[in-house]
């Protein structure tokens, strides 16, 4: 009994003895770029935040004035970290502030520090962009939660840069399971995976890959699960949401009043980017070729085949095919779905060209129609992006 007794009393008069001990959903280390923009976009999808960082973005005047203005957002500056470890479902860490020693207790964290040094401690892996990036015939752009343009296309487009920062890709997508440390659940890595460098010119490119990362690290917080049960579609609705691209079409900004169904159904692969000046661009006036479409209406819907081998549309996918496709698959009257969609064609949906069911559809139109009446991003994918059924 005198034992508790002293140790109460010691534990009383001596707290600077011991580490104070922080909880919090959302635990970024590193006030890098994405360290910042993660930290922000965590917080504003609702989950509580904490950003610990040593020398950052964060102290500039306008990026501290935007921290400031977001709830549920706390800020560590000052702070070291040192080490890491699971018990049970949460990450405890231990950062110094100003020489004070912290245990943050989280139920996941976003490792943004340059060289990934946490994902070191964790005895984590981690693989850097340039071996993930545009794998051909990879179906991983359907899981991308950010993306922008490489070496090549700042070239294309007047800027200078060195083969030494940054990974050759033109354009790229980030696909979810890149940001997942390997080994281990709930530990993310953002900073890390880009080449190091501090050139203001990749600031873009990882302030859109902590936006993505922070969403991801709000969900398994939200919903109190880990990265093995991550819901690919949830987490993208989540990014479009707050204006994040997840497709690199860069002739249809977020400005553009079709952007989000663009978006949505480019992420699905029914429509992909073609070349352009700019590098990737959805092209929106362009035909939209039969060939291209049919494969991934097939692998979407079971029961496109059956229509395909019916209507036997030409090389060129018209209006009326697209209406046909619409009302066979929703049930719904042809007659009466003609009639809604050439009274909305210009009011609703804004398009520039003349109802005319015998013309080839445009892209733009196609997108938008299949978008609002078929919503092929609701179906579920895998980390790989494949369909579950």
């Amino acid at each position: 009994m005198i034992k508790k007794l002293i140790l109460i009393l010691l534990v009383f008069y001596f707290p600077s003895t011991y580490a104070q001990i922080i909880k919090t959903d959302v635990l970024v280390i590193g006030g890098s770029a994405s360290g910042v923009a993660a930290a922000m976009q965590s917080a504003r999808s609702k989950a509580k935040t904490v950003l610990a960082e040593e020398d950052s973005l964060s102290g500039t005047p306008i990026l501290k004035k935007m921290m400031d203005s977001v709830k549920n957002l706390t800020v560590y500056t000052n702070s070291t970290f040192s080490g890491i470890k699971k018990e049970n479902e949460f990450w405890e860490v231990k950062i110094s502030e100003n020489g004070k020693d912290k245990i943050i207790r989280a139920r996941v964290v976003i490792d943004a520090t340059p060289q990934g040094n946490v994902t070191s401690f964790a005895k984590a892996t981690f693989s850097r962009l340039d071996s993930l990036l545009n794998k051909p015939g990879s179906g991983s752009y359907r899981t991308s939660i950010a993306m922008g343009g490489g070496l090549q296309w700042e070239r294309n487009n007047g800027t200078s840069a060195s083969d030494d920062d940054y990974p050759p890709f033109p354009i790229y997508t980030i696909p979810m399971k890149a940001v997942i440390a390997n080994g281990t659940d709930n530990l993310l890595v953002a900073e890390a995976l880009f080449p190091s460098s501090k050139h203001l010119r990749y600031l873009a490119n990882k302030t859109t890959l902590g936006q993505g990362v922070g969403a991801v690290a709000a969900y398994c917080a939200f919903f109190k699960t880990s990265t093995k049960n991550l819901k690919v579609r949830i987490i993208q609705g989540e990014i479009l949401d707050f204006k994040g691209a997840l497709l690199p079409f860069f002739d249809i900004p977020e400005t553009d009043h079709d952007w989000r169904a663009i978006q949505q159904v480019g992420a699905t692969g029914l429509i992909k980017g073609e070349s352009g000046d700019s590098g990737c661009d959805f092209m929106p006036d362009a035909p939209v070729m039969t060939e291209r479409i049919k494969p991934v209406l097939t692998e979407i819907y079971s029961r496109a085949f059956l229509w395909f081998n019916k209507e036997k549309p030409g090389e060129k996918f018209t209006v009326a095919n697209t209406l046909s496709l619409i009302s066979d698959y929703t049930l719904t009257d042809p007659l009466v779905l003609n009639a809604r969609i050439k009274s909305d064609w210009k009011t609703r949906y804004k398009f520039t060209l003349d109802f005319d069911i015998n013309r080839s559809i445009t892209r733009r139109e196609f997108a938008v129609l299949i978008n609002r009446y078929l919503n092929p991003f609701a179906r579920t994918v895998d980390l790989n992006g494949n369909l579950v059924n």
